[in-house]
């Protein structure tokens, strides 16, 4: 039995969101970027309810967003766990600030 392929979840709303947090990996603040994990196949990005956030890169510094997507002390296995915990920890973060407002 085959089972129609669902399109992945686009939200900018939620994306903005997850860019105003720190970045789950390093902490630094005001430098953050919506990431995404491992890809769905053929280049199709995961789901944006899957994003967390980021570094981006700037003078100097080559960004925990950049280190994560050219597998910078990461292996595929690896990628792959961290996005679905970083995710899940962005998550419960944006429910408990939209509970608090």
């Amino acid at each position: 039995m085959m089972f129609p392929k669902s399109a992945p979840v686009r939200d900018k709303k939620y994306l903005r969101a997850v860019a105003s947090l720190p970045c789950i990996k390093c902490g630094i603040e005001g430098h953050s970027q919506a990431a995404h994990g491992p890809t769905l196949g053929r280049g199709i990005k995961s789901s944006d309810r899957d994003a967390f956030p980021l570094c981006c890169a700037r003078p100097g510094v080559i960004g925990c967003h950049a280190e994560f997507d050219q597998y910078r002390g990461y292996t595929a296995d690896g990628r792959r766990m961290m996005a679905a915990t970083w995710s899940a920890v962005t998550r419960t973060k944006l429910e408990t600030l939209e509970a608090k407002v």
